[in-house]
């Protein structure tokens, strides 16, 4: 979840401003809208041909930048530092994916063996995962492969022949057996994507930019003549999934590269994580102890107090965590740690 990395043509600061308006923008929909409105008791309307496309945008545009961060930060991985890239991800990744996971079954948002099988990272590969915590699963599965997307994409022939082999290896595995979680193909060559760009500049001419847009506009076409339920898991919404999350993530970097992000931007982004791991608990959690009973006013009730509540609990928790392995990170390095 680093924000370091050098520049290129399409300046990127520090902070990199676009990336946080596209993080927080991404999460916020994802659990500010899409997830939100489950719990009230009537609404549905949320669920129609523009959102369900909508959402698989969302979520490849946060694939993407989790490629990109990781490409940025540890784009000169040495064969000697790809376990310390492994302890980082364990520590900022995993560790608090597995206590989501405990809060997930306190709260009885998913059953046990789906939670077993998130945190030995088979949930995936053996579906059905666990609700919503899936996503997660799914990063860390392509972190575990990351060192090797960084050590082959200056070679663009290399690479994509091993993404290829990956994504095929993926539908023979689906063939065979039935139980690989769609998602998991379908998101991929975001991440792939994200490695790659990170390694040289972005499009940044006014023609490439343009290019872009018609390449995302026609391939979301491939997904007109499809049910809109079923997107996430389907293989016709992956050229959307990954040409519209390129042409949105190099647009934004374009339009934002001179941005100063206000510093609740920075927090909220930096939050993001931890929201996705802990809202739907928050949510059951707050609406155990008080629900309105008209459609409306459980609408504003959970956008007004509830979404606000989840944002404090997870920065509160994100800047503890933060704090907690910035402590460890003393000790280890001390002599004596």
């Amino acid at each position: 979840m680093s924000n370091a990395g050098p520049g290129a043509d399409v300046a990127l600061p520090m902070r990199k401003a676009p990336i946080d308006v596209v993080r927080a923008a991404s999460m916020l929909y994802i659990i500010g809208f899409w997830h939100l409105l489950d719990y009230t008791k009537v609404a549905r309307w949320h669920y129609n041909f523009v959102t369900y496309r909508l959402t698989v945008g969302a979520l490849s545009l946060f694939v993407l930048i989790s490629g990109f961060l990781t490409g940025r930060k540890d784009g000169g991985l040495a064969r000697g530092e790809i376990w310390g890239f492994y302890k980082t991800r364990f520590w900022r990744i995993y560790l608090p994916f597995v206590i989501a996971s405990g809060l997930f079954l306190a709260a009885g948002v998913s059953d046990t063996f789906a939670l077993v099988k998130g945190i030995t990272l088979v949930a995936m590969l053996l579906a059905p995962p666990p609700f919503t915590l899936w996503f997660v699963n799914m990063i860390v599965l392509f972190y575990l492969i990351a060192p090797l997307l960084i050590g082959l994409r200056r070679n663009e022939l290399a690479y994509i022949a091993l993404c290829t082999v990956i994504v095929g290896a993926m539908i023979l595995y689906q063939a065979e057996t039935g139980r690989i979680d769609m998602r998991l193909i379908l998101y991929f060559p975001c991440f792939a994507a994200g490695i790659f760009l990170a390694a040289g500049s972005l499009p940044s001419s006014t023609l490439s930019l343009i290019g872009l847009q018609l390449l995302a506009a026609l391939s979301l076409v491939p997904t007109l003549a499809r049910p809109s339920w079923s997107l996430e898991g389907d293989l016709w919404a992956a050229p959307w999934a990954l040409f519209g999350s390129i042409a949105v993530f190099v647009v934004v970097m374009r339009a934002g590269r001179n941005l100063k992000p206000p510093a609740i931007l920075t927090q909220f982004s930096e939050a993001s994580f931890f929201m996705y791991l802990l809202h739907r608990p928050l949510y059951l959690w707050m609406q155990a102890v008080w629900f309105p009973s008209t459609e409306k006013a459980q609408v504003l009730y959970l956008l007004f107090v509830c979404l606000p509540i989840v944002g404090i609990v997870a920065w509160l928790c994100q800047r503890a965590y933060t704090g907690f392995l910035q402590e460890r990170g003393v000790r280890v390095a001390a002599p004596n740690g």
